[in-house]
């Protein structure tokens, strides 16, 4: 019985890792099962690069453990210096900072450093327990950790150097430390012990505040038979003609049950030392003491936000300070003008404040977005709005946008301003209303790869961290794998192309001994800036000398941009616990030279029209990218750069287990050599095209490409001959 024909062309591969699809409902484009292969936009499929460090690379002048806590963020506009932005890189307890400018990138390290030990307090549990976060606003950098007071940094651009600072938070004293339930009525004159001075503090902490309100309150006792006057009304409703306090005319208003403001006192928020305003008092009114520190600070609306507190009473609260005009403000969370003043009492839009979101559990990350600040916790996520699109102090609107919040901090990344995370049940994003600007998520994971993301571990997810290539539009997320010993040790990365929606993962191979590995990555932007001191000379060309006979010097700042963009890679080396920079740039296709990795792209199940013929594919042709871009010379050969090779098998039915591959990169043309421009490889053809017989049959067929040791590969396509049975 003669089979039926039929042609199938596949030119467009580029959906990524689909895990979410049933045999017999797998999306073309897509593959079943891949590692170690980039996505092409063009459709195309490529060997990822192996890692390296970079040319003319630089050891760190410290050493990083496998125990040591290790982070990276960034200081954008350093000093107020446009296009100036420094990497920061934590390492245990100190922070050392290098400058995003020109190659080699590991070559910029600054000679100064931070000892965060010198910033932790009283009942710290160590600040290399912890990995900071970092805000940046007015050319300072903000660092909180829950193992330090919080700080800011200041550059000087003349001596570079820094200076750092503990940022003290204060905040107003809106608690009530006595029953309020009783302050409708007159105390009576035989209160004694805590019971008269917790209302005496809060007298004075409301209606009653300041030096004329406490002389006020002794008044009015010495016209009460020493009772306590109702904390109802301020002491300035009862003035006479004279303008000064009269306790008759006080007891004509009527207040009713209404309790009066308070917040006359000013408190440092870490230790609320209340009884330094009332003598006496210091049996009565102990201090209320946080003992854990903020884990996430965020610059929006030209403030500095504060969270992540783990104590049950100040978990879900966020300080905000004033809006920030120079240093000092940082700490200034609270209103300005006081709210219990006959007048000036007002809220200011511009004041400083505490929010407090009670149901969130474990605030992890604050992130600004728009007219937004965004509170990721454990348990949740709250939008925080200002009315009108403008925060203030005076007006705001909280809004739970998830019941899913976040697992680790360090996987958040920002897509052009779009929050992307990592929660315990998968990835999410965000979706926005393009009219009230509120937001809801969305999870990405679920109808693509998440029977994949659900077998990493849990302890790979909490210590996972994302990079965000802007310029590439690609998410990197690194993680250990399960059995990794080594707390610093990166080597799998989950990558997602934004602009295609599509995942897929990677692995770095390890040396047979002493590997190096990747501790952290960050992305440097294609643009930068560096100190340039340039002698002064007359028109004469003598140089401008000082009093002292010293040259005078200008220093100015040089902005410059790189031809391309980068994910940097921090990496340790193996033998001696050095930190460098590298990258995925290897095109030997070797991890760290030496170590083979795999790379192959496994398609989905192809049934060839229907479910119940058996088929077979005779001859399938596949379409390749020359990849050899000239050659070199060993001594004794010449050989090519950049030599490619492609592996292709088939599979049929269910089955797993792929046969060995057939070489689908075969060059028709000899190739001569012009030693005189090695750089030239003169093969007559851009794409390689070569027909393979494939053997086997089944009612479904699945293709294999792979790749060869140390070389490229770039799979344009594929198209095939299918024969059907014209009957079962």
């Amino acid at each position: 019985m003669p089979q039926r024909y039929n042609q199938k062309t596949v030119n467009n591969f580029v959906k990524g890792l689909i895990t979410e699809a049933g045999e017999m409902t797998f999306p073309d484009g897509a593959s079943v099962d891949e590692l170690n292969c980039e996505l092409k936009r063009d459709g195309s499929r490529r060997r990822r690069l192996g890692v390296s460090k970079e040319q003319s690379f630089v050891n760190s002048t410290f050493t990083v453990s496998s125990t040591e806590t290790v982070n990276s963020g960034s200081w954008t506009n350093v000093a107020g210096i446009s296009g100036l932005e420094f990497l920061v890189i934590q390492k245990g307890h100190h922070l050392y900072f290098y400058n995003k400018a020109e190659l080699p990138y590991s070559n910029t390290q600054k000679t100064f450093n931070i000892d965060l030990q010198t910033y932790e307090y009283a009942g710290s549990t160590g600040a290399e327990n912890y990995k900071c976060q970092f805000a940046s606003l007015q050319g300072y950098l903000v660092v909180s950790s829950g193992g330090i007071d919080t700080i800011y940094i200041e550059y000087s651009e003349a001596t570079d150097s820094i200076s750092v600072s503990t940022i003290l938070h204060r905040v107003r004293d809106f608690e009530w430390q006595g029953n309020k339930d009783t302050y409708d009525t007159s105390g009576a004159s035989s209160l004694s012990g805590s019971d008269l001075y917790l209302r005496k503090y809060d007298a004075f902490n409301s209606a009653w505040s300041g030096s004329r309100g406490e002389s006020a309150y002794t008044t009015w006792q010495s016209a009460n038979t020493s009772n306590h006057p109702p904390i109802t009304h301020p002491w300035f409703s009862g003035k006479d003609t004279s303008n000064n306090f009269s306790a008759s005319e006080w007891n004509k208003v009527y207040s009713g049950t209404s309790i009066a403001g308070n917040g006359h006192y000013i408190l440092d928020f870490f230790n609320k030392n209340r009884k330094q305003y009332l003598t006496g008092s210091s049996v009565y009114l102990p201090d209320e003491v946080e003992t854990s520190r903020f884990k996430s600070v965020a610059a929006f609306a030209g403030r500095i936000f504060y969270s992540g507190l783990e104590s049950s009473q100040n978990s879900g609260a966020i300080l905000f300070s004033k809006v920030v005009e120079n240093e000092k403000d940082f700490g200034t969370c609270y209103q300005v003008n006081d709210p219990t003043a006959e007048y000036l009492s007002d809220l200011l839009a511009t004041d400083g404040g505490v929010i407090k979101i009670n149901s969130a559990v474990n605030i992890k990350l604050l992130y600004p977005f728009q007219t937004s600040l965004f509170v990721f916790a454990e348990n949740g996520v709250w939008q925080i709005i200002g009315v009108d699109g403008i925060f203030s102090a005076a007006a705001y609107a909280i809004n739970k946008v998830s019941d899913v919040g976040i697992d680790s901090a360090q996987s958040f990344v920002s897509v052009e301003g779009i929050p992307i995370w990592w929660s315990r049940y998968g990835i999410h994003t965000m979706q926005f209303d393009q009219v009230s600007g509120q937001a809801s998520e969305q999870n990405i994971s679920l109808p693509t790869i998440q029977s994949y993301w659900d077998d990493i571990s849990s302890a790979s997810k909490s210590d996972c961290f994302g990079v965000y290539d802007s310029i590439g539009k690609e998410i990197y997320w690194f993680y250990k794998t399960e059995d990794e010993t080594n707390a610093n040790k990166y080597n799998e990365i989950l990558v997602l192309d934004v602009a295609l929606q599509a995942f897929y993962p990677w692995r770095i191979s390890d040396q047979t001994s002493n590997t190096d590995y990747v501790a952290s990555a960050t992305f440097y932007p294609s643009f930068g800036a560096e100190e340039l001191d340039l002698e002064v000379v007359t028109t004469a060309g003598d140089d401008v000398v000082t009093s002292a006979g010293d040259n005078v010097v200008s220093t100015q700042i040089r902005q410059f941009t790189r031809d391309t963009s980068a994910i940097v890679l921090l990496i340790v080396d193996g033998s001696t616990g050095y930190m460098t920079m590298g990258g995925f740039t290897d095109t030997s296709f070797y991890d760290w030279g030496d170590a083979n990795y795999e790379s192959y792209a496994e398609t989905g199940y192809d049934f060839i029209g229907d479910a119940v013929l058996k088929k077979n594919a005779p001859y399938v042709a596949v379409y390749s990218r020359l990849t050899e871009e000239g050659f070199t010379f060993t001594g004794s050969a010449y050989k090519p750069i950049r030599p490619s090779s492609l592996l292709v098998s088939a599979a049929w039915d269910f089955d797993r287990n792929f046969p060995t591959g057939q070489q689908a990169y075969r060059l028709k043309y000899p190739v001569i050599v012009d030693v005189d421009n090695l750089d030239v490889y003169n093969y007559p053809e851009s794409v390689i095209t070569t027909r393979l017989k494939v053997r086997g049959h089944g009612r479904s067929m699945r293709v294999k490409f792979s790749s060869e040791e140390g070389k490229d590969f770039v799979l344009i396509g594929w198209s095939m001959i299918q024969a059907a049975n014209t009957r079962f």
